[in-house]
């Protein structure tokens, strides 16, 4: 197995078009964040293994490839080794029956939702309540969160200043507090998937939409396209999906161990 060069990165993002294929695959081949991709043959890939360096990754490509997938056991029993991450976007059935079969079902699987964003008429009038305001994050909005932190950036865009140089985000704040907040979990082939939390207290309120709805109207005014995912039975997720205009598009498998 080869790990590719990066200066090939962009040649391989055609390869993914019409297959199912995760935000930050495209985040990682625009070298947006730092991540790696293993092929099968340098000059012509029929196998793929893309992964962030927080290890999440995305399997791809031919399935029958013996010695690509003994690679793939390989490198799962290494990450379990040594107790990091392994988060596995498989990108069909065929390759969640090999999963299955070369890990032995030691991880965990999770069914989950891709949708596509259906524009509609924007809604105006949008209000928070009073003593809430809706802020764009930026380094003082994040030292002000405890879910979307410095460490959530870290992890995901590798610093708070890559994001804040590549990604955006939406927040409502009371007072210091971060309570609800949207922001770009990854950036990558004109996407900009989101990642929504707001605090248990303040559910139920419409913050969540409101701080959707904003990056939303962001990336419309930016030519983004908004992405969603998420799993297939969180009913809370899939409702405010349907509320801010997406369309379920597609059901996929990820395989994890520990934190998905």
């Amino acid at each position: 197995m080869q790990e590719l060069t990066a200066e090939k990165y962009n040649g391989l993002k055609t390869l993914f078009d019409e297959t199912f294929c995760p935000t930050f695959v495209y985040s990682i081949l625009e070298q947006t964040i730092p991540g790696v991709v293993y092929v099968d043959d340098q000059t012509f890939p029929r196998s793929f293994f893309i992964g962030t360096e927080s290890g999440i990754y995305f399997i791809a490509g031919e399935q029958g490839n013996r010695a690509f997938n003994d690679f793939i056991a390989g490198y799962y029993e290494e990450q379990m080794k040594s107790t990091k991450r392994f988060t596995l976007f498989s990108s069909n059935d065929t390759w969640d029956r090999v999963m299955k079969t070369m890990l032995k079902n030691d991880l965990n699987q999770m069914n989950r939702v891709a949708f596509s964003f259906q524009p509609k008429p924007s809604k105006t009038g949008l209000e928070l309540p009073k003593g809430l305001v809706l802020k764009r994050i930026d380094e003082d909005v994040i030292s002000y969160s405890t879910e979307f932190n410095r460490s959530y950036y870290e992890e995901y865009w590798d610093s708070v200043s890559q994001f804040s140089s590549k990604g955006f985000g939406f927040a409502v704040l009371h007072g210091n507090h971060v309570v609800s907040e949207c922001t770009s979990i990854f950036l990558g082939h004109n996407r900009a998937e989101m990642d929504i939390y707001t605090l248990e207290e303040y559910r139920g309120m419409g913050l969540a939409y409101c701080a959707g709805s904003e990056f939303i109207n962001f990336c419309l005014k930016n030519g983004v396209i908004p992405s969603w995912d998420c799993d297939a039975r969180n009913n809370s997720s899939l409702t405010l999906a349907a509320k801010l205009g997406f369309k379920a598009k597609t059901k996929y498998t990820i395989f994890y161990s520990g934190k998905s």
